[in-house]
């Protein structure tokens, strides 16, 4: 079993954003479900032909057609883990190359949480979680077809049910002191 994160690793993540942990609690619900690994224990990866028709020229359906064609392109065109990060943005996280960030990704979900707060980071959305602009931080995480997909509400939604539990609460007042 690959390590999944913990109430202790979603609050250290909040105070290294500034945010609340339902905020990012919000973003991987709505992302992968919550989860990084498929009940296979493989990690859970969503392959976009658009995005690898774009990147090298060919055409494939699924995955498994792409990386036969093109294995580095097919990484690229691929969101991976918890976060569904894209693995072109793999130099941006500090990767230098993207198969080393898938394989971090695959150690577990602490790595992806990382990969997470990199590109929150890098792509300068502290203020968005902090301030639960769900609009703004889904339209810089998933592109601008974010409100036909109903990204926006779906993360508000979620942080709502998420705000709402007693033990995410207290994790809250943990990093509320902490701050």
């Amino acid at each position: 079993m690959k390590p999944v994160l913990t109430l202790v690793d979603y609050q250290k993540a909040a105070l290294t954003i500034g945010c609340k942990v339902a905020a990012i609690m919000a973003v991987a619900l709505v992302e992968s479900s919550g989860d990084g690994f498929d009940s296979s224990g493989s990690i859970k990866k969503r392959f976009e032909p658009h995005w690898f028709k774009r990147l090298s020229g060919k055409t494939a359906t699924t995955f498994q057609q792409a990386f036969a064609l093109d294995p580095i392109n097919t990484m690229k065109a691929t969101s991976w883990g918890k976060f569904q990060i894209m693995g072109f943005h793999f130099k941006d996280l500090g990767y230098s190359r993207v198969n080393y960030m898938v394989a971090a990704f695959e150690k577990g979900e602490p790595e992806q949480l990382e990969g997470f707060i990199r590109f929150v980071q890098w792509k300068k959305l502290e203020d968005e979680l902090k301030t639960l602009n769900w609009n703004g931080f889904a339209y810089i995480y998933n592109g601008e077809d974010y409100a036909k997909l109903g990204y926006h509400t779906k993360m508000a939604n979620a942080y709502a049910r998420y705000a709402a539990d007693s033990t995410v609460q207290e994790a809250e007042v943990v990093v509320k002191k902490n701050d």
